[in-house]
C-alpha cells in the first residue's frame, strides 16, 4: 500500500500487487472523499470534470487503462452528473518490462471533485513495489475492486441486449436499449459515445416479453464522422449490480 496524499476534501494512494512471471502487475488508485463530496466518472455527464492519470514516470511498469466501478447520477435539478462518493477503488493492471527488476509506480492526476461546485484537483504520489511474498491488504483490495467492475451480464436475467436506431435525422438520432434486469425501478443507463455526440438522459419505454427499454436522443449536429462505424458503451446498473456492452453502428442502427 502507498502512502496517502491529500488535498483538500479528498486524498488518494496508490496499491499493487507483486509482479507475475507473465509480466503484468495489478494495481489501483484509492480515493476517499470528505463527507458530502463527490467525484466523477470517466464520463462525467452534463457537468463536471473528466478524471486524467499520467503513469508516464514509472519505472520498469507501463500502465494499461484505468477501469471504472459503475457510477450513481446525481441530478440537482439542472444538470445530471455521473459520480462517486465517499470512496471509490479504480483497477489498472501494469505491464513490467523486467519482473525481476523494482517497480516503482508514479501517477500525477487531475480530478474533480464537489460538494455544490465543481473543483479541479492536482495530486501526485508513487509507490514502490517490493516483496516477494507481496501485500495481502492490497491484493485483497484489488480483487475487490475488479470485483466490482460491470460484467459481462447474466443471459436472461440481467443484460443489455439490443441498441437500435428508431428515428430521429441523423443530426439527432434516438436510440432505444433494450435489457433484461432485477426488480423494476431501480435501473439506470449510462451512454458513453463520441466526445462529439451529446446523449441526453435515457427514458423509460414500454416493454414486452419479460425485456424493458429505455430510450436516448443523441445530438450530432457537431459531429465530424458519420453513424456508420461508430461505437456506444452501454453501462447499466439495477438492483443486480453493473453490467457493460460495446455496441458497434451501422448506417441505420446498432446490430445486437
Amino acid at each position: 500500500m502507498g502512502a496517502w496524499v491529500s488535498a483538500d476534501k479528498v486524498r488518494v494512494r496508490l496499491v499493487a500487487t507483486t509482479p507475475v512471471v507473465d509480466g503484468t502487475m495489478d494495481g489501483a488508485i484509492e480515493i476517499e472523499l470528505a463527507p458530502g463530496w463527490k467525484t466523477y466518472w470517466r464520463t462525467p455527464g452534463d457537468a463536471g470534470v473528466p478524471p486524467r492519470f499520467d503513469f508516464s514516470a514509472s519505472t520498469n511498469a507501463e500502465a494499461g487503462t484505468v477501469e471504472f466501478p459503475a457510477p450513481e447520477r446525481y441530478d440537482d435539478g439542472y444538470a445530471a452528473s455521473n459520480v462517486y462518493r465517499d470512496r471509490v477503488v479504480l483497477p489498472v493492471r501494469f505491464t513490467i518490462a523486467d519482473p525481476a527488476r523494482p517497480v516503482t509506480l508514479d501517477v500525477k492526476m487531475d480530478i474533480g471533485i464537489c460538494e455544490e461546485i465543481c473543483i479541479p484537483v492536482h495530486l501526485a504520489t508513487s509507490l514502490d513495489v517490493g516483496g516477494e511474498d507481496g501485500d495481502r491488504a492490497a491484493s485483497a483490495l484489488v480483487a475487490m475492486a475488479r470485483a466490482a467492475l460491470p460484467g459481462p451480464g447474466r443471459p436472461g436475467e440481467f443484460e443489455l441486449i439490443s441498441l437500435k436506431r428508431i428515428g430521429g435525422p441523423d443530426q439527432k438520432p434516438e436510440f432505444e436499449a433494450r435489457y433484461t434486469a432485477p426488480g423494476k425501478g431501480t435501473e439506470a443507463l449510462f451512454v458513453e459515445a463520441p466526445a462529439d455526440w451529446f446523449a441526453d438522459l435515457p427514458k423509460p419505454a414500454a416493454f414486452e416479453d419479460g425485456t424493458r427499454a429505455l430510450r436516448f436522443v443523441a445530438d450530432r449536429r457537431s459531429a465530424a464522422g458519420t453513424i456508420a462505424g461508430t461505437q456506444i458503451r452501454l453501462t447499466l446498473t439495477a438492483a443486480g449490480g453493473a453490467t457493460s456492452r460495446t455496441f458497434t453502428l451501422d448506417a441505420d442502427g446498432a446490430k445486437p
